[in-house]
């Protein structure tokens, strides 16, 4: 984790880093402490953000240049008390003379003041005029959208989840909920893709206070917690209401679109505008065109505790905010029989899941360490004893880089079998994922059987193709604070390694026999040693994979993930799945 000190005294490289203005070596640490550092890669995109929006604005005005100069000038005044790299940001960029200032400078000391000071914030766009009354003072406009929000006496809206992969396609996520909200009282349901109810929450007034009830049908328990706050301190319309509150500190107008048969003007807000969301990435908010009431409200690059390769985008829409409600939908139904628990303490009590005494910083080093590597090479291969006996299977040598990786798959030790080539295509996606589509991303996969002569070629463009190496080591490695022990420290290969063992059953419905063992060098964090252990046929044969001699950032031939088709070989079969 970064300390916050050094993060307030990176904020002028990151402001330097913003006008291109960095050596490349320092600007190669600040993106890779950018990289690791949430709270700094959110200034960043917020300072990027609010520099590009600035600077397109101002080459339509540069005849206002001097009133804001004036006002940024007295702002700094102001602040300089409070701040002392905010004003020694901007006199580096002004380079000492106001005659220096052009629309470029300008842009940029304008967005670092806005985000780094918490200084002026420009709207409307001047350069806009028209009819839209997006574009006109916010004031206006956003008193009347809270105004119409008041009069609404009940609410249904939907949440999904879209799982965005470093390595891998971006999916939507199997859960979503959808969820009833009326004055005092709230209720959710957290639905799977088969419309099956796997949770069930009520917030309703009890006593003097509120009562908060989860009930979970599959696991036939619930909890029941007392809420000193109506839930409309929490549920989606103080939400709506803080939103609306933020269009005028929205970094730029998106412009138009038609989402669920409206049209709609989207806004986005930076996560370094609105405080409790300092992590992610902008969030979009939609407001109908005719009713000014938000469509829907995305938000983007939230982390995910157990899975560092991947991030979610939660989707807020199908919005009714005149919904006939039937008041039964609030009463509250414990199912007889049922237990009072959570569902995690009903599988502690059947000793189920233990955890060891895990530093909490180590997970995040190790994660960081991971997300610095740009290639990587290693061996894999398998071990199996059957009543005592051991036998040891080749090993296949595993080539990676973030665009894609190679197999090479040996019969013996010196007789390769086939090569296989991962090819990733992933394309960035567009501003909104509005109308999300599974359509972004492409793994191709090549595969040359040296064996037969033959070789093939498949295209996976879902979720269903083979997992990038590295998201299955950076999977592994979320799961390090949950360890069920730590396991006696060792030299492997010459490296001095802490080790931790983890049950498979902690991510997913695995047997208790199911282990992985994990071993990271005590200096650089990396695995030096990786190991899957897990038994068959009645505890009798037992398998283990085992991943080894690891080589981390080498420098690899520029051809070694370009597919190889020798001459004479067949192709057997090209498929599309």
């Amino acid at each position: 984790m970064s300390n916050r000190n050094d993060c307030k005294d990176r904020r002028e490289a990151i402001a330097a880093l913003v006008l291109g203005e960095l050596e490349s070596s320092a600007a190669d640490e600040i993106k890779r402490h950018i990289d690791i550092c949430p709270s700094c890669r959110s200034l960043y995109q917020a300072l990027t953000a609010e520099e590009q929006t600035i600077r397109s604005t101002f080459e339509a005005i540069e005849d206002r240049s001097r009133v804001i100069e004036d006002e940024l000038v007295a702002r700094i005044d102001r602040d300089s008390h409070e701040s002392s790299s905010g004003p020694t940001i901007l006199r580096r960029i002004w380079g000492g003379s106001k005659t220096n200032w052009r629309i470029g400078q300008l842009a940029a000391a304008a967005a670092i003041a806005i985000i780094v000071l918490g200084g002026v914030t420009f709207w409307p766009p001047p350069n806009q005029k028209g009819s839209e009354w997006w574009l006109g003072p916010p004031a206006a406009w956003g008193q009347e959208i809270t105004a119409e929000l008041k009069k609404v006496a009940a609410l249904t809206y939907r949440q999904r989840a879209i799982r965005v992969r470093d390595y891998g396609p971006d999916t939507i996520g199997g859960l979503w909920d959808k969820s009833y909200a009326a004055k005092n009282k709230y209720r959710r349901e957290v639905r799977d893709e088969a419309d099956k109810i796997i949770q069930i929450q009520w917030t309703v007034p009890e006593g003097e206070g509120f009562m908060k009830y989860q009930v979970w049908p599959e696991h036939r328990c619930y909890t029941q917690k007392p809420e000193k706050y109506p839930p409309g301190y929490d549920n989606v319309m103080s939400w709506l209401h803080r939103w609306v509150r933020l269009l005028h500190k929205a970094n730029r107008v998106l412009g138009t679109q038609s989402l669920q048969g409206r049209e709609c003007v989207g806004f986005e807000i930076s996560p370094g505008t609105y405080e409790g969301f300092l992590v992610g990435e902008p969030t979009y908010v939609w407001l109908d065109v005719k009713t000014k009431l938000p469509v829907q409200v995305e938000r983007r690059g939230i982390p995910v505790d157990y899975d560092p390769g991947m991030t979610l985008t939660l989707i807020h829409d199908q919005f009714d905010y005149y919904a006939q409600v039937p008041a039964d939908m609030f009463t509250v139904r414990i199912p007889e029989g049922f237990v009072n628990a959570d569902p995690e303490e009903l599988a502690a009590k059947k000793g189920r899941m233990v955890y060891a005494d895990v530093p909490a910083e180590l997970r995040d080093k190790i994660v960081a360490a991971l997300r610095q590597v740009k290639t990587a090479v290693y061996q894999e291969h398998s071990e199996i004893t059957v009543e005592g006996d051991l036998t040891v299977y080749p090993a296949d040598k595993i080539y990676l880089s973030p665009d894609g990786w190679r197999r090479d798959d040996y019969l013996w030790r010196d007789q390769l079998h086939k090569t296989e080539w991962y090819a990733i295509e992933k394309e960035d996606r567009p501003e909104t994922n509005a109308d999300f589509k599974e359509d972004n991303f492409k793994l191709i996969h090549t595969t040359v059987n040296f064996s037969d002569e033959t070789y093939s070629v498949a295209t996976y463009t879902k979720d269903e193709g083979p997992r990038h190496p590295i998201d299955r080591i950076l999977f592994r490695a979320g799961y390090v604070n949950q360890a069920d022990r730590m396991l006696e420290d060792a030299k492997i290969e010459g490296i001095e390694c802490f080790g931790v063992q983890i049950s498979a059953k902690k991510f997913g419905n695995n047997p208790d026999s199911d282990k992985h063992r994990l071993w990271f060098s005590a200096e650089t964090k990396l695995p030096v040693r990786i190991e899957f252990e897990w038994w068959q046929d009645n505890q009798t044969k037992k398998s283990v994979r085992v991943l080894d001699n690891f080589d981390w950032n080498p420098e690899l031939p520029d051809d070694t993930f370009t597919p190889k088709i020798p001459e004479g070989f067949t192709l057997v079969s090209t498929a599309v799945r």
